[in-house]
């Protein structure tokens, strides 16, 4: 820790949907915590707060509204039927969450990424409120559309979640700029285990397809395995998806074709040693795979996150997209793999080689609260 600095109380906020959002907050949760930090967490869903309980942290469940978009933006009317038998048992789990905050100590700072809770607690405690999150961009950016889908419906969540933070920083696995001196653009927080994996490159695709909704993975799984059955026999490819869909999807595997339910381990191990990966258009993937040095094919699901992040990928030729998978751009990709590969490894090297977590770090213990006492030796 850098200077003389007291041990901070930090509450991180953490969306539930998906385990992006966790496993980025949980590394910096735990970088915070080898610091001498004192970290608690407040996510959405059991499984989640579980996550987080097994790596030690205090952790609770907060309440997570639904807020989805028609068109290009959320209407006020979708939103009110969406939440409306929700609202009493989300009051009430949030009056709990402040009565847990009161009664386990108020923290020094709060942190959020693209939930509501705490920034409605840095409210109420007035407390300072930092956000880490990647969507921030899509509300202080004006990024262009993609095909049908606009920015509005992230811009008008972000702005319900927190209308106003003390700091933004922001990751983007592209450079991005901004006039606004509260923000601050970083590279991804990419775990340990992903930074230090041995990469090396053999005759191995890897693939992971999720569900949005009635978005399924299936017809991407059937097609990805029916072209390399047919068309790429030299290659063996090992296709990951959650326990939930497997059992529709294990029809597809052969000698050369594994459908695996997901592991991360076994699938950073994987994505590391393969030439090529295939997946939707997820940031933290798509950020582990080019930190691992593997050029990526997405199909982007139905949200403008996931087609601007297809995009950007596209046009940087670190990767290509497509709406689906098809035999001619999946052939095409994989013969263009050296060369996007070696586009990957050398945008790394520029871009994405330093650690966020010590510039998120060295911010919180900038703030006032920081300099009220000092650590003992061991705690420095």
């Amino acid at each position: 820790m850098s200077g003389y600095t007291r041990p901070l109380s930090v509450v991180i906020g953490v969306n539930g949907i998906g385990m992006g959002h966790c496993v980025r907050q949980s590394v910096i949760a735990q970088y915070l915590r080898d610091r001498g930090h004192h970290v608690r967490i407040i996510t959405n869903g059991s499984a989640r707060v579980e996550y987080f309980r097994d790596l030690g942290f205090p952790a609770w469940d907060g309440w997570m509204p639904t807020l989805l978009a028609r068109g290009d933006r959320i209407h006020a009317s979708d939103a009110v039927r969406a939440n409306v038998w929700q609202i009493p048992a989300g009051i009430t789990k949030h009056l709990r969450l402040r009565r847990i905050i009161r009664d386990t100590g108020i923290p020094d700072v709060f942190i959020t990424d693209y939930e509501p809770n705490t920034p409605r607690l840095a409210y109420h405690f007035g407390k300072p409120l930092v956000s880490v999150d990647q969507q921030s961009k899509y509300r202080h950016l004006d990024l262009p559309t993609v095909g049908r889908y606009a920015r509005t419906a992230d811009e008008q969540r972000l702005r319900y979640f927190a209308p106003h933070v003390d700091r933004s920083f922001i990751c983007s696995f592209v450079p991005l700029e901004a006039d606004d001196r509260k923000l601050e653009f970083i590279a991804p927080v990419i775990p340990d285990a992903v930074r230090s994996a041995p990469v090396t490159t053999e005759s191995l695709a890897t693939a992971y397809f999720s569900r949005y909704f009635d978005h399924g993975p299936g017809e991407s799984v059937r097609t990805l395995a029916e072209v390399f059955r047919q068309h790429v026999p030299d290659r063996a490819l090992r296709i990951y998806a959650q326990a939930a869909e497997i059992g529709n999807l294990r029809q597809y595997a052969d000698d050369k074709i594994d459908i695996c339910t997901f592991d991360r381990d076994a699938f950073i191990a994987d994505m590391a040693r393969s030439e090529a990966i295939f997946s939707n258009a997820g940031f933290n993937l798509i950020s582990e795979a080019f930190v691992l040095g593997k050029p990526v094919h997405l199909i982007p699901l139905p949200t403008y996150d996931q087609h601007w992040c297809a995009k950007v990928v596209h046009e940087a030729e670190l990767g290509t997209t497509a709406p689906r998978i098809t035999c001619g751009a999946l052939l095409d990709f994989l013969s263009r793999s050296k060369e996007l590969r070696d586009n990957v490894v050398h945008h790394r090297d520029r871009h994405l080689q330093a650690d966020p977590r010590e510039r998120i770090a060295s911010y919180l213990e900038s703030l006032p609260a920081a300099s009220q006492r000092t650590l003992t030796p061991s705690a420095r």
